[in-house]
């Protein structure tokens, strides 16, 4: 991040884990598509979270402090809670990501 960029909103997110290449080709997600979920996040496809409540956030690593997405990639189709900073450029909602741990 940079001086010139705009003050954050913290946020707790709370959805399944999404490769977005799949999701926004075909709404790909769930049990039944991690496989090739894990498999594309793997190959370095962007990452997403699909919270409750419908809405997609594309979530970002935090330069500074990597292992939050390292550790997020792990989580391929599964629930996960993730805290972080909310950003909005161009209509793209999206999430540096500061933590994330698994919906038990």
């Amino acid at each position: 991040m940079d001086s010139k960029t705009t003050s954050a909103k913290k946020v707790t997110l709370k959805g399944e884990v999404l490769d977005l290449a799949c999701y926004v080709a075909g709404e790909k997600k769930g049990a039944e598509h991690k496989r090739c979920a894990v498999m594309c996040i793997k190959g370095g496809e962007p990452i997403g979270i699909l919270t409750d409540d419908g809405k997609v956030y594309l979530v970002v690593e935090d330069h500074a402090k990597p292992e939050p997405y390292e550790k997020l990639k792990e989580f391929a189709a599964e629930r996960v809670t993730i805290t972080g900073a909310f950003y909005q450029r161009g209509g793209l909602p999206g999430v540096v990501i500061e933590s994330v741990e698994p919906v038990k």
